[in-house]
């Protein structure tokens, strides 16, 4: 892990964006939001070949852009000493393999530790000047690969393109399941009676769910899930609805099992564009050893 004290991003004009001003160019070549834009306009620093410039500055073939991002604002979330089970880390991302029981960012207390606060507790520590950006999230007992952008240019450059992250879970379900492969294609919505659990509800958003049967045995399956969207829950939901809860899932009907911390859920793969080099990333992850004896 290396210490950093500023973000920074360097372009080399090319001949498309001669005469340009950078404001133009950051929107276009650099994939601006407006709002991130300001942002860097207010407080942070543009330099064009070694000299301070404004954002009206026009631009020259071969010109060399370097920008110094503003330092974030932390935010209410506490940070916490803990362990980061990083896999992979650069400048703009970290892909972590997270153990089930933690939350990524607290539910109702901010001082409550989660990887959220982890995060926050690294960078302070690193001198690293922003706030924890969560891409990818995971239930607390959900176990697995996530991805992190590091700053805030990182975080808008993956989440305008979420759709193109693509997340592949195994499970463990109460019961013998019996389709060796399908799509779960029911909307998801708040419940009435909780502000926690979801239900398939005419009135939720579309959920999709593609599903691949792994092992059947006689009181437990495992299966493979591919979310073509992202919604809170939706694997365990779509399971229960289909009558089939994930072990140990109390909060969706499936029973307790004893030496398992909440439900039998592990993202196993996790693949991407990676956001400033544009090459595709793969990562992948064994589910936790004490699945073991469960299909």
């Amino acid at each position: 892990m290396t210490t950093q004290t500023n973000v920074t991003k360097r372009w080399q004009v090319t001949e498309a964006y001669a005469g340009y001003s950078i404001r133009e160019f950051l929107l276009q070549a650099g994939e601006f939001s407006r709002q991130l834009l300001k942002k860097v306009r207010m407080d942070g620093m543009v330099f064009i070949n070694g000299t301070q410039v404004e954002m009206w500055h026009p631009l020259d073939t071969g010109d060399e852009v370097l920008l110094v991002f503003p330092e974030e604002e932390k935010g209410a979330i506490f940070p916490h000493q803990g362990t980061l089970p990083i896999v992979f880390e650069d400048d703009d991302i970290m892909v972590l393999d997270k153990p089930a029981g933690i939350p990524v960012v607290p539910p109702f207390d901010q001082k409550e530790p989660s990887i959220a606060s982890y995060l926050l507790f690294e960078y302070e520590k690193r001198g690293y000047p922003c706030t924890a950006h969560i891409v990818t999230r995971l239930d607390k007992d959900t176990s697995g690969l996530m991805l992190i952008a590091k700053h805030a240019y990182s975080h808008w450059l993956l989440t305008k393109k979420l759709d193109l992250i693509s997340r592949q879970y195994v499970a463990v379900v109460e019961g013998e399941f019996r389709e060796k492969e399908g799509l779960i294609d029911e909307p998801i919505g708040r419940a009435e009676d909780s502000i926690i659990r979801r239900v398939v509800s005419p009135e939720g958003k579309p959920s999709k769910t593609q599903y691949h049967l792994i092992n059947q045995e006689k009181n437990y399956s495992r299966i493979r899930f591919k979310l073509l969207t992202g919604r809170t829950h939706q694997i365990r939901v779509h399971m229960a609805h289909r009558g089939y809860p994930l072990a140990g899932d109390t909060l969706y009907g499936g029973e307790k099992v004893e030496g398992m911390d909440g439900q039998a859920l592990h993202c196993e793969r996790l693949h991407f564009i990676h956001p400033w080099t544009k090459k595709k990333m793969t990562f992948t992850s064994e589910p936790p050893k004490h699945w073991e004896g469960f299909a």
